[in-house]
C-alpha cells in the first residue's frame, strides 16, 4: 500500500501501525451454506440432499489467495431452489452476504449483500465437485465468481484497491461464462446480471467507490474505539469521495447499489451524532433507494 504523507494526518498513520489487520489480509474463506429445495417436485428432493455440504466444502477447503495467511473471509450462501429446468439441472435464487470484523469491538461490518435471481446449475448427486479455473462449469464457476468478488471486496477494505486482482479473475470468468448460454451471464441494462457487476465494478469511476471503502472502513469504522470523532470525519470524508464518482457512472451502476445495500443503516447509525445533519441530504441524493431511512436518521435530535 502507498501512502502519501502530504494529505493523510499524523492520526491516521497512527490508525495504520496500530491496526494488525492491514497486513493479515483474509484470502481464505469460511462459508456456511443453506439450501432449500422445497419447491422440487418430491421425486428429485433427495438428489439435493447432499448439495449444501458438497458446496461448503468446495469452498471452505479451497485457498482463494495467498496460503501465508490465517485469517479468513465470513461469508454465507443462502440457495433456493425454484424448480428443474432440464435433466438434473435447476434454477435457483441465491443471496450471497460476506462480513469483517471492526477492529477493537465484538461487532462485525457486512461487505458485500448480493442476490441472484438466475443461477441456472447442472448437478449430479454423488459426481465430485472440482476446480478448474480453465473451463466454464455452470455450477463451479458461479461459485468461483462470487468467492473472488467476496474476497476482492473484503481486500478492499484493508488495503487501498487490495482486491483488484480477485476482481479480476472474477471478470475472467465472466468473459468465459458469457460465452455460454446459461442464464445471468449476460449484460444487462435493465437488472441484475453477473457480467453486469463485474463490468460496472472494473470502470475506471469505481477506483474511487473503492477507494472511499478503504477509508470508510479501515480509517472508519476500525478507528471509532480510537477516536470516535475523526472516524466520523472519515466516513464523512469517504462518502464526499463517492458523491463525486457517483457523478460519473450510470445511476444505475450496479457497484454503488451493492454499496449502499450492504452499508447504508450502519452508514445512518454511525453518522448519527454527526453534528452538520446537512450529511443525510447528500446520503439521500447519492443513495435515493435508502432515502426513507435517511430521513428519519437527520430528524433525530
Amino acid at each position: 500500500m502507498i501512502v502519501r504523507i502530504s494529505r493523510w494526518s499524523a492520526f491516521t498513520i497512527a490508525v495504520l501501525v496500530l491496526l494488525p489487520q492491514a497486513s493479515l489480509r483474509a484470502q481464505g474463506i469460511e462459508c456456511t451454506v443453506n439450501v432449500n429445495y422445497q419447491s422440487v417436485i418430491s421425486t428429485n428432493k433427495d438428489l439435493l440432499v447432499d448439495l449444501g455440504n458438497e458446496i461448503k466444502d468446495y469452498i471452505n477447503n479451497y485457498q482463494w489467495g495467498a496460503d501465508n495467511v490465517p485469517d479468513k473471509v465470513t461469508c454465507s450462501i443462502d440457495i433456493f431452489v425454484q424448480g428443474l429446468t432440464g435433466e438434473n439441472t435447476y434454477l435457483a435464487q441465491v443471496f450471497i452476504g460476506s462480513q469483517r470484523p471492526i477492529f477493537k469491538s465484538n461487532r462485525a461490518t457486512a461487505v458485500t449483500r448480493l442476490k441472484d435471481d438466475n443461477w441456472e446449475f447442472t448437478y449430479i448427486k454423488g459426481r465430485p465437485i472440482n476446480h478448474n479455473p480453465l473451463a466454464f462449469n455452470d455450477l463451479t464457476s458461479f461459485l468461483d465468481f462470487y468467492m473472488y468478488l467476496i474476497v476482492g471486496f473484503d481486500a478492499d477494505t484493508y488495503d487501498m484497491l487490495g482486491g483488484s486482482s480477485y476482481f479480476q479473475r472474477a471478470s475472467d470468468i465472466s468473459r468465459i461464462g458469457r460465452s455460454s448460454s446459461q442464464k445471468g451471464w449476460q449484460p444487462s441494462t435493465t437488472g441484475y446480471s453477473r457480467s453486469q457487476f463485474i463490468d460496472d465494478l472494473m470502470l475506471p469511476g469505481c477506483q474511487s467507490l473503492r477507494q472511499a471503502s478503504f477509508i470508510y472502513h479501515f480509517m472508519g469504522l476500525d478507528s471509532l474505539a480510537l477516536n470516535p470523532s475523526r472516524a466520523q470525519e472519515n466516513v464523512v470524508r469517504a462518502i464526499d469521495i463517492i458523491t463525486k464518482a457517483r457523478a460519473n457512472v450510470e445511476p444505475r451502476n450496479l457497484a454503488f447499489r451493492c454499496f449502499f445495500d450492504a452499508k447504508y443503516q450502519e452508514v445512518a447509525e454511525v453518522l448519527e451524532s454527526y453534528p452538520d445533519r446537512a450529511i443525510f441530504r447528500k446520503l439521500s441524493v447519492i443513495d435515493p433507494n435508502h432515502q426513507k431511512t435517511y430521513d428519519d436518521y437527520m430528524k433525530r435530535p
